[in-house]
């Protein structure tokens, strides 16, 4: 500590370090309002992220670490033994962390837990059974198997005591685990080699192919299928699933009754800043009681969803002929990536080439 040369390099880190965090502080109060994130929403975002990459690489390294066992790679395998959970530390400083696919579906996911938290404590304590729950008791074999499956994979969410996991899009999931392999290759270090990255990417490969088992969009979407709505109680099912606080079925509900995918119809109960949602609803059949009763519910789990506005809108959605509702939001039928295109190209204009 007495050393003159260290000590100075200690504050010059720390200077710079100072340095930063007030230049992120700066940014985020300048930050504009619109799509900000709150405080709760973002610590929800990035807990989900630290558990996820964290079951993760303890799946991964449990999986590689057998199979080095296997081949009498003992030092190596006690490494990825050793649960240090280093990856999402080493995912954080290397930036990985910051990719906009990855973190707008953790932020969808945290959003959609949250809500379901708050619908969950608006439930009358002699609510009764959920939708769900009633499902599996009284409905027929079909619907009994998928209401099953929609509790067996949230439950396949929680990670003991630490909370729960994400469950992200294939592609999104895929590109976790490759990023937490690649961490626990650097974690490996002289212990390492040949053998060593074979047993990683095995691992890798049979956790992103076991990933695609139990989607939750799947899973609600089979269930949804299996109540087989019609236009009468569309309405009264998609109310129940919102009471029970089961925000996916709802979801689901919505893009069987529109035909767009659950992804879509899940944006649109997510975007509180629009009459969107209003319109999808109605395009969807429900008639004003039916929105009135699942517009209060979404706003008053939502406090960034404004009452008043749906409130002003009501009249005029009940006397909206669905059809022309859903010619007002006929794009969402579109492929998602088609979607995505369009708004790239909308926001870049042409690139002007030189004159020769």
């Amino acid at each position: 500590m007495g050393d003159p040369a260290r000590l100075a390099s200690y504050a010059a880190d720390a200077e710079r370090a100072a340095a930063q965090r007030l230049a992120v502080a700066v940014e985020d109060i300048f930050l504009s309002q619109p799509g900000r994130l709150d405080d709760r929403t973002r610590a929800a975002t990035l807990r989900l992220a630290e558990t996820t990459i964290g079951a993760t690489e303890q799946q991964v390294s449990a999986d590689a670490a057998r199979a080095l066992m296997a081949v009498g790679r003992r030092e190596a395998a006690a490494v990825l033994g050793s649960n240090r959970s280093l990856a999402w530390p080493r995912l954080l400083d290397a930036g990985l962390m910051r990719d906009s696919d990855l973190i707008g579906a953790l932020i969808a996911q945290a959003r959609v837990d949250l809500l379901d938290e708050s619908l969950a404590a608006l439930r009358a304590p002699d609510a009764g059974a959920t939708i769900v729950t009633m499902l599996i008791e009284h409905g027929d074999a079909a619907q009994r198997a998928a209401a099953s499956d929609y509790l067996l994979t949230d439950g396949m969410r929680r990670v003991g005591g630490e909370g729960r996991r994400a469950v992200l899009p294939a592609a999104v999931q895929a590109r976790i685990v490759w990023w937490v392999a690649a961490a626990l290759r650097e974690r490996l270090g002289a212990e390492g080699g040949v053998a060593a990255d074979m047993a990683l990417c095995e691992a890798a490969q049979h956790r992103i192919a076991r990933a695609g088992e139990w989607q939750m969009s799947e899973v609600a979407a089979r269930l949804a299928r299996a109540l087989a709505p019609t236009e009468a109680n569309r309405g009264t099912l998609m109310v129940r699933a919102l009471e029970s606080a089961r925000l996916p079925l709802f979801a689901a509900l919505l893009a069987e009754a529109i035909a767009i995918d659950v992804e879509a119809a899940q944006s649109l109960v997510l975007d509180s800043a629009s009459d969107r949602l209003w319109l999808a609803l109605r395009a969807a059949g429900l008639n004003r009681d039916a929105i009135a009763r699942a517009g209060f519910l979404l706003s008053e789990a939502d406090r960034e969803r404004d009452l008043t506005m749906l409130i002003e809108v009501l009249d005029p959605l009940g006397a909206l002929d669905p059809g022309a509702a859903a010619e007002a939001i006929a794009t969402l039928r579109l492929p998602y990536d088609f979607r995505a295109a369009v708004r790239a190209l909308a926001q870049r204009g042409p690139v002007e080439r030189s004159r020769a």
